[in-house]
């Protein structure tokens, strides 16, 4: 007997099994007088045996469901590609895959991209190449401002947050502090 495909329940099941390894807050910056919007973004790794790998960046922003900023949003992610972070992340740098999670399910409330960054070597350190190379290519590319970024320990269990928690949060940064920081 052939099973139905389903690709939000297969992606689900890829997502449930990242290894994440930090956060990051940002400002999406618009060069007017309205305030800096914030989101965060959730960064997994995984590498190969042979020393390739790829980061998976997941961008979380609250648009209060607003469509001028979410089309704003759309066109600042499509024009993140190859060619706009090459400069940054030199010639291990093998690919970018983009996944617009509306795709999969409209999010009313938010906005959610998720970008992996494909290299043919991670042999650098993971704060390096993320602190140094791969957040200030982000910055660049999407006009975007960044936090410092929160390492996760990589021997920390994670949290799973009551309902009633989550719907009292005030940010996402907020709420990202509460999952790793245990309080």
């Amino acid at each position: 007997m052939n099973q139905e495909f389903d690709p939000k329940k297969s992606y689900l099941t890829i997502k449930a099994h990242e290894k994440m390894i930090a956060y990051v807050g940002f400002r999406v910056m618009d060069g007017g007088t309205d305030p800096a919007q914030e989101g965060v973004i959730k960064i997994s790794s995984f590498q190969r045996p042979y020393g390739g790998g790829y980061y998976t960046l997941t961008f979380i922003l609250d648009t209060d469901d607003d469509k001028d900023t979410k089309e704003t949003l759309k066109a600042r992610f499509d024009s993140l590609t190859e060619v706009s972070l090459k400069p940054y992340l030199g010639k291990d740098m093998q690919k970018i895959v983009k996944v617009s999670l509306d795709s999969l399910e409209k999010i009313p409330e938010w906005y959610v991209e998720e970008v992996s960054v494909h290299f043919n070597k991670i042999d650098e350190r993971e704060n390096v190449l993320i602190e140094e190379k791969l957040i200030p290519a982000l910055a660049s590319s999407l006009s975007f401002s960044f936090d410092p970024v929160q390492w996760w320990p990589a021997d920390k269990p994670v949290k799973e947050l009551e309902e009633a928690s989550f719907m009292g949060q005030i940010s996402l940064k907020a709420l990202f502090r509460k999952w790793f920081k245990g309080g």
